[in-house]
């Protein structure tokens, strides 16, 4: 049943002001790694806690009865007292009561036989960018402390449509771009979960709700999943609307989901995405055709016929990945090619002139497009900015407009030769270079490496989908590995059904840090 019934109260679901979540409760700071243990693969909940489901599993539970929407929402509250003082997830001190409301409805519902879809009592948590009608929205920034938006982004009002509970606000990086958010690791709470969607990922990756909702400019999806363990689905560009998030670059922001597989993210995508009058880059979306399509495309051999392109030896996407992150990598090829995908070796294009890194491309559109933004707060209240972000800020303000514009153009060259690759392969994938670092950055062993960043920003560059995928854990630290797996703009349902026949053989994606 789609029909929405009872709309959501819009009573705070969160308390007031910043602070840690129940850190009374918490126990002291781990000194080294969590260990790993795999979700399992049995009757979902049979073996292990609620808060460890996957959305398509907690789903079948609450619609056969098996578990209530409270049981479950009892489950992730119970997890983030036990953790939260330890990952430091939530932005805001969140109100049980009020999560509990939201999960009380949703059985309601259920009673009168009023299904509203697989997200329907499923637990979420938001990145503090995205607004929130009432409640504090304030982007990790003294310059929005205490900012209540007077409505939600559309990305929530969606959500709230198809039942989900939202648990909390999560910690971002200031405004996506600029000072660390103080969130840890749950694998290693003395390493970082990534950014800028810190608190998504460590929520869902510690069990604090089942899929986390985040932004992704040059890699804020895709990194905290890759350094936490999660499927990180950045879409084609606009098909989310971006209306009622704080921007950092209008022609690359990407609002999507750091969830628990590709089937979970798929889902999240069907529900938030779609035009909307309010965001004229959005495009139409078909309600859950992402998930059919999937399910659809289960079989022995789900990728025959399928090319699956891989960086050639030397190859910029190579790069020079640690000895773990390049064996699961080419263990992860291998799985494929047993699915029936045909592997090929693709050698990457140039950058065209005068541009020596992708950072001297994307720099100049993102630095100019958040001045665009942030101009009237930079004139009258600059001080109100950590450092980073002042300075990015400010240097967007005194580019000139030729260089944007000489960015914009290269990167539609760019786009153009780079992309020419799906002519020969229907989805390219590649290792990510390193596990999460330390947040002491003496501790981090040198090794010369492009970073991380530099290789999810082609794609976000070219509009594409870009999936980080779990590969395994490393040898000695125990950490998660990861590739992303990248397909041409539109493409969305070719990457996830790879990512989804991947995981309908391997484990990589259930395993949980032991905090």
């Amino acid at each position: 049943m789609s029909a929405v019934a009872e709309p959501v109260s819009r009573a705070a679901f969160l308390k007031g002001a910043a602070g840690a979540a129940l850190a009374a409760a918490a126990a002291p700071a781990l000194a080294g790694p969590a260990s790993a243990a795999p979700a399992g693969a049995g009757a979902p909940g049979a073996d292990r806690p609620l808060h460890d489901l996957e959305i398509t599993e907690a789903a079948r539970l609450l619609r056969t009865g098996r578990v209530t929407a409270v049981e479950l929402a009892q489950a992730v509250l119970e997890r983030s007292a036990e953790v939260e003082g330890r990952v430091l997830t939530y932005a805001l001190e969140y109100d049980a009561d009020l999560v509990l409301a939201q999960a009380r409805r949703a059985d309601r519902l259920l009673r009168r036989g009023r299904y509203l879809g697989p997200l329907h009592g499923v637990p979420i948590g938001l990145k503090d960018i995205i607004f929130t009608k009432g409640i504090p929205t304030e982007g990790g920034s003294a310059l929005y402390r205490g900012f209540r938006p007077d409505f939600d982004a559309t990305c929530v009002t969606r959500l709230l449509e198809a039942g989900a509970v939202v648990v909390g606000k999560t910690h971002t990086i200031e405004l996506a771009s600029g000072d660390p958010a103080p969130t840890n690791n749950p694998w290693d709470l003395q390493r970082q979960p990534g950014g800028s969607s810190s608190g998504s990922a460590s929520g869902a990756a510690a069990g604090q709700f089942l899929a986390g909702i985040g932004t992704d400019t040059r890699g804020s999806i895709r990194g905290p999943s890759s350094n936490c363990g999660l499927t990180g689905y950045r879409t084609t560009y606009g098909m989310v609307s971006k209306h009622g998030v704080f921007p950092l670059s209008y022609t690359i922001d990407n609002v999507g989901p750091l969830a628990r597989s590709a089937l979970d993210a798929a889902i999240l995508v069907d529900v938030m995405g779609g035009h909307d009058p309010q965001d004229p880059t959005s495009r139409p979306v078909e309600r859950y055709a992402l998930a059919r399509a999937l399910r659809a495309s289960e079989g022995r051999r789900p990728l025959r016929g399928l090319r699956v392109g891989v960086p050639a030896p030397g190859d910029y996407f190579r790069g020079v990945p640690s000895d773990d992150q390049l064996a699961a990598f080419d263990e992860a090829a291998a799985v494929l090619a047993s699915l029936g995908a045909t592997v090929v070796s693709v050698r990457t294009s140039t950058l065209p002139e005068p541009f020596t890194t992708l950072a001297s491309m994307t720099t100049p559109i993102v630095n100019s497009e958040v001045a665009a933004f942030q101009y009237d707060n930079w004139v009258e209240r600059a001080e109100a900015f950590t450092a980073p972000y002042r300075n990015q800020v400010n240097n967007g303000n005194v580019l000139p407009a030729s260089a944007y514009v000489q960015a914009q153009r290269a990167r539609s060259l760019w786009n153009e030769q780079f992309l020419a690759m799906f002519e020969d392969v229907d989805v390219f994938l590649h290792p990510e270079d390193d596990v999460a670092p330390y947040k002491d950055a003496e501790r981090n062993p040198a090794r010369p490496r492009p970073s991380s960043g530099s290789k999810r920003s082609p794609w976000s560059l070219t509009g594409s989908p870009s999936i980080a995928v779990p590969t395994g854990l490393s040898s000695a630290e125990r950490m998660p590995l990861s590739m992303l797996v990248n397909a041409a703009p539109g493409d969305d349902e070719l990457a996830l059904r790879v990512v989804h026949a991947f995981q309908q053989v391997t484990d990589h994606h259930r395993l949980r840090p032991q905090l």
